[in-house]
Parts: C-alpha cells; structure tokens; sequence
C-alpha cells in the first residue's frame, strides 16, 4: 500500500507538470488526490528524500531524473491497462480509468509488455494520448477532446484518430483525416453524430465519434 501511495503521487504529479508546462502545486495534488494540504506536505518531503522530486519554493513540485523515468513507467502502465479495458473490454471510458489505477500497482513488467504486444502495440491509449512518450516530450500537452463529447454546432480540427487501420482508412477516404476541419452537425438520440467534413455531411456512430480527437475552434466544446 505504501508503494502504491507513493507511485499514485509520481503519476498525479506528472500529470500536473504536463498540464501546467510547469511545477505542480501542492494544492492541485491535494485536490486531484482529494487529500488534505498537509498530508500532500508531508508526502513531498517523503519523494524528496527518496530523489524522486524537488519542492522549489513559492512555484512548486518539479520531478527529478529519477522520479521522471519512475512516473512516466506508472503512466505507461495506465494506458496500457486502460487501453485493454476500453478496447478489448469495452467498458466506458471513465470505468477504464478508475479500474486502471487499481491494476497498475499490481501488474509485472513482463505481463504488462505482454499485454502491450496481445494489443498490437498501440500508439495511442483510450484518450488519444501517446503511450509511448519521453522526458523530451512532458512539456506537449495537447488541448483535444473526443468527437462525441463536443456540442452541436461546435467545430474543430481532427488532431488524431485512435481507430484500426482498415477504419481510419474508411474515414480518411470520407474527408475525416488528421488536420482537416469538421463540425459537428448534429447528435442524436440513438447515439449518432452528423457532422461536415470537406463540404459532406456524414454520420458516424458513438463508437467511431469517441476514437476522433479533436482541437476545438476557440476552445468550444
């Protein structure tokens, strides 16, 4: 239990660099956590003696070299876990996400490379996040969110999709290709999605719409 509190504060405090393109502050961990200031304290003065992060006064927590490569391995762990969940299980996004923070404490490095290759080694996790990522690319947090999320009338460019080649494909022969506008035309209640792509109106399904990222227009959702 004391290992996996401390791999749930690396991994909260990437997450928070990544967001930032900076220092994590202690409230934001207590928040994200939903634990008190002072325990947050004390927990960083723990890492901090362990070389794994550095508390730089009036700005923040800062990951070492160490606690860099030690979170970045916990991420890793999280997508692959939440990726099978999502894709092979297909259970909802945000289950996905909470059974994955249960499951990356306990799996080996072996059986979670073994589960990497059973996936076909997949560049991307449920939420259209690169799995494989460095320290040279912390600092590139992308702003997207996925196509069944977005309102109608709301617009945006195509930033990734996360779908099997045959039906990336099938959309990329339909005008749904990376960098190219698309607005969504409307949303139905059975769970389709109309929406424009190169002057056509297309539908797609829950399914499909979920696994197309997109950078909004004006940060419109």
């Amino acid at each position: 239990m004391h290992t996996e509190r401390l791999e749930e504060y690396l991994e909260t405090i990437l997450y928070l660099i990544m967001k930032n393109q900076g220092p994590a502050k202690t409230k934001q961990i207590a928040d994200e956590l939903n634990v008190a200031p002072p325990s947050v304290t004390e927990m960083i003065k723990k890492l901090s003696s362990m070389g794994f992060v550095e508390h730089i006064p009036y700005k923040g927590v800062e990951l070492t070299y160490k606690g860099t490569e030690k979170a970045i391995k916990i991420k890793r762990k999280h997508q692959v876990l939440e990726t099978f969940l999502a894709d092979v299980l297909d259970l909802d996004r945000k289950v996905a996400h909470r059974e994955a923070c249960e499951l990356e404490h306990a799996v080996s490095d072996h059986v979670l490379e073994r589960l990497y290759e059973f996936l076909g080694s997949p560049e991307y996790c449920p939420d259209g996040h690169p799995i494989n990522i460095d320290k040279c690319t912390l600092g590139e947090q992308e702003r997207f969110i996925p196509l069944d999320e977005m309102k109608e009338g709301s617009s945006g460019t195509v930033a990734r999709v996360t779908l099997p080649r045959e039906a990336k494909e099938r959309l990329n022969s339909l005008g749904i290709l990376t960098g190219k506008e698309i607005e969504v035309r409307r949303k139905q209640k059975q769970g389709c999605i109309s929406v424009i792509a190169v002057g056509s109106e297309i539908a797609l399904g829950r399914d499909v719409a979920k696994k197309i990222f997109i950078t909004p227009c004006g940060g419109s959702s």
